[in-house]
Order: C-alpha cells, then sequence, then structure tokens
C-alpha cells in the first residue's frame, strides 16, 4: 500500500492535469497551428526575439570588428551570421583548452600554460579554416572565369553589344560566378543605378580576383570610347589560360617531388641498408 503522502501528491496531479485538458478543450478560442504559423511569419523582424549567442555577440563585438566578419564570410561563401561564427569559434576553442588543461595531469607544466595555448590555438585555428575558404572560393571563381570569357568571346563574334553577349553567356552556363554576374546585370538595369563596369569593378576588389577588374576596364572603355571587346577579352581569356596551363605545370612537380621523396626515404634507404649490410659487416669483422 502506498504511502500517504504518495497518494495525496498523485492524486492532485492527476485533478490538475485533468482540469487543464478540459479548460483548453472548453474554449471558444481552440489553438490552431495554421493561424500561429501565419502570425509568426507576419511578425515584424525587429520585434522577433534573439538568440542568446547573437545577443552575447551583439554586446561582446564591435562595429568594426563584425564589420571585417561580415566581408570574410561573404568573401568565402557562407550563409551564416557572423555571430553564430565567433560563437563557434569560442566553442571549438574552449574544447581545445580544456584538453590542454586536461594533459596536464600527464606533463610536469602549469594548469594554466596549455590551457591558454590551446585557447589560442582553438582560435587560430577557426581563422585559418576562414582565411583557407576564402582562397578555395576565390580559386574556384577564377577558374569559372576563363570559360566564360571564352563563351563570351564566341557570343561577341555573332554581333550584338557586349551587355547583351555577357548576359546570354551567364544565363546559358551554371556556376557561382556566372550567377552573381548575372545578378550584377539585372541590378545595372535599373534606371538612375550603378552602372555595371561599376559594380563588376566593386565585385572584383571585394574577392581580390583582378581578371575580373580587366573585364571590367575592357567594357568600360568600350562603353566610353567606343573601342572593340572581342580582342581585348580574348586576349584576357589567352592570358588566364597560360596561367592556369603555367600553374598546374608547377603543381605536377610539386606532386612529383611530393610522391619522389617519400619513396626515396622509405623504400631506397632500406633496399641500400639491406644491401650493403654483408660488405659493412664484413668490413667490421676485418678491422677487429
Amino acid at each position: 500500500m502506498p504511502e500517504p503522502m504518495i497518494a495525496v501528491g498523485s492524486i492532485c496531479a492527476g485533478a490538475s492535469f485533468g482540469i487543464a485538458v478540459l479548460a483548453i478543450g472548453g474554449r471558444h478560442n481552440r489553438i490552431d497551428a495554421a493561424a500561429w504559423l501565419a502570425r509568426r511569419r507576419l511578425r515584424p523582424a525587429a520585434e522577433a526575439q534573439l538568440p542568446l549567442v547573437d545577443i552575447l555577440s551583439k554586446v561582446f563585438i564591435s562595429a568594426g570588428i563584425r564589420q571585417q566578419l561580415v566581408s570574410l564570410v561573404d568573401r568565402a561563401g557562407w550563409r551564416t551570421k557572423p555571430e553564430r561564427l565567433i560563437a563557434v569559434a569560442f566553442a571549438s576553442s574552449c574544447c581545445v583548452a580544456i584538453f590542454g588543461v586536461a594533459q596536464t595531469f600527464l606533463m610536469p607544466f602549469g594548469a594554466a600554460s596549455p590551457g591558454v595555448s590551446g585557447f589560442v590555438i582553438g582560435a587560430g585555428c577557426c581563422v585559418l579554416v576562414l582565411r583557407s575558404a576564402v582562397a578555395a572560393r576565390r580559386r574556384r571563381l577564377g577558374a569559372e572565369l576563363v570559360p566564360l570569357l571564352e563563351l563570351f568571346t564566341l557570343e561577341l563574334s555573332g554581333g550584338g553589344s557586349a551587355l547583351s553577349a555577357l548576359g546570354s553567356v551567364t544565363s546559358k552556363i551554371q556556376g557561382e560566378l556566372a550567377s552573381d554576374i548575372r545578378r550584377l546585370l539585372i541590378a545595372s538595369q535599373v534606371a538612375g543605378s550603378v552602372p555595371f563596369e561599376a559594380r563588376l569593378m566593386q565585385y572584383s576588389d571585394h574577392l581580390d580576383i583582378p581578371s575580373l577588374a580587366s573585364l571590367a576596364t575592357i567594357l568600360a572603355a568600350s562603353r566610353e570610347y567606343g573601342t572593340g571587346v572581342g580582342h581585348g577579352v580574348r586576349a584576357l581569356a589567352t592570358d588566364l589560360r597560360h596561367a592556369q596551363r603555367r600553374e598546374l605545370i608547377a603543381h605536377s612537380r610539386r606532386a612529383l617531388n611530393h610522391v619522389l621523396i617519400p619513396a626515396a626515404v622509405g623504400v631506397l634507404l632500406p633496399f641500400l641498408a639491406v644491401v650493403m649490410y654483408p660488405a659493412v659487416s664484413a668490413l667490421q669483422r676485418n678491422f677487429h
């Protein structure tokens, strides 16, 4: 038989839940999931409650650092907020710091030194990951530019203006660079907006791709002075193709060195040791 206090508590809890269910079911304005979702969508963004991570990041991060992080995240092609990135970097650094403090049980150092060094190493790794993502996106966009320019020259040979030919090319091919250039073309067609050449120059400066700046210069010269676009674009595509070929040759040479050096250390040296062992043993016996 259960104790009296447990029995009374169970009866009170059951009665409370029953009354709550009856009260909710007897309401005239019942809960409507569709209406709640509609109100949620119509709710202004300013009134929405910010997550705790965003609030703490906005408090402890200055505007200048946040602007630099926004620029780096956009250059890396990531679709995330800088506050979330800082929170992930801080959590990773804390994990590495805790791991460094845990290693003090096996090391003769103090507890603070591995923890601080682990925190710095974690933060540095996050910065390196972000910068490597920026460099990888820059290389990817540079590789997409060469076939786009070659198709652009073919479209120009058929006649028509440069911007219409570029719009036709970017609408037919798939890729991040083509979609960005198409977006810039659409934005420049609005009355009173910044010209496409200026937008492309800003895009080139933002991503640090000099070849896009050269393309913008060629298009601007054609629009202002009436010069031809085909020869300049063809020369730019040829230079970029030669640069890619030189980079591929250099990469293949580095890959060959990366293969030959481990093979020499791991295969040739043990082979020489096996071959020379009888001669070295005989010389050692003769000396003794």
